[in-house]
């Protein structure tokens, strides 16, 4: 049975006393691939690009904390150098420097700070709407009452 018949296997990894979920799609041997998701988003949401990928790369698909099988932060919020943290710790104990990370919307700000901060660990990073909206769209944003803001 190959690879594209199987589906990923769970796995955790601990943070900052949080227990992390990923799926591990295997072909260990191969070059590392994270997919990292966005926000409200879970791991499960890569399914169609890892079982493309699979064959060439190591895949894996954390959950972020407070996401799809990751815990939740006792803290109650989720600050964004929490989420750099995760994803040096997930990146140092699987050993999978340097690695390719693909990541869209919040994973996509978390991997650009990621590698601004650690660029020896990274080998490629491909970012989808990875710093929210351009400076216009912010500051139009920005001009409207957040309740406004958020019955739109």
């Amino acid at each position: 049975m190959g690879l594209a018949a199987c589906g990923p296997t769970s796995r955790a990894w601990f943070s900052e006393r949080l227990r992390l979920h990923y799926a591990d799609w295997g072909n260990p041997g191969a070059p590392p691939l994270i997919l990292l998701h966005g926000g409200r988003d879970h791991c499960r949401s890569w399914d169609w690009v890892a079982a493309a990928l699979r064959e060439r790369f190591h895949v894996i698909a954390p959950d972020l904390r407070g996401h799809g099988d990751s815990a939740w932060s006792s803290a109650g919020h989720y600050a964004m150098a929490s989420y750099i943290h995760d994803l040096a710790q997930l990146v140092h104990a699987e050993s999978l420097a340097p690695v390719s990370i693909v990541a869209h919307s919040l994973g996509g700000n978390i991997a650009l700070r990621y590698a601004g901060i650690y660029p020896e660990n990274v080998r490629r990073l491909v970012a989808i709407e990875g710093m929210g909206p351009g400076p216009r769209g912010a500051s139009a944003r920005d001009r409207k009452p957040v309740d406004q803001r958020m019955r739109e």
